[in-house]
């Protein structure tokens, strides 16, 4: 088990998925958005959409690795 968590790591696509998830997610927890949160039901939309996209890049890379 230990062995495959290195290999993931020794991946670049893995590194750049791990990369993109965090940027991803400071994005989402930063005030400063593409649209403003204030704006009520299309300021989130943004901010969904980054987290969907950040759940599915993480499954990609991930979950389907392990198996």
């Amino acid at each position: 088990m230990q062995n495959q968590d290195r290999s993931l790591l020794k991946d670049p696509k893995s590194i750049a998925a791990i990369v993109f998830i965090i940027l991803n997610l400071i994005y989402i927890i930063s005030p400063i958005d593409f649209i403003p949160d204030f704006i009520p039901v299309i300021g989130l939309i943004d901010d969904i959409i980054a987290l969907l996209i950040a759940i599915s890049i993480g499954v990609k890379y991930f979950v389907k690795k392990r198996s």
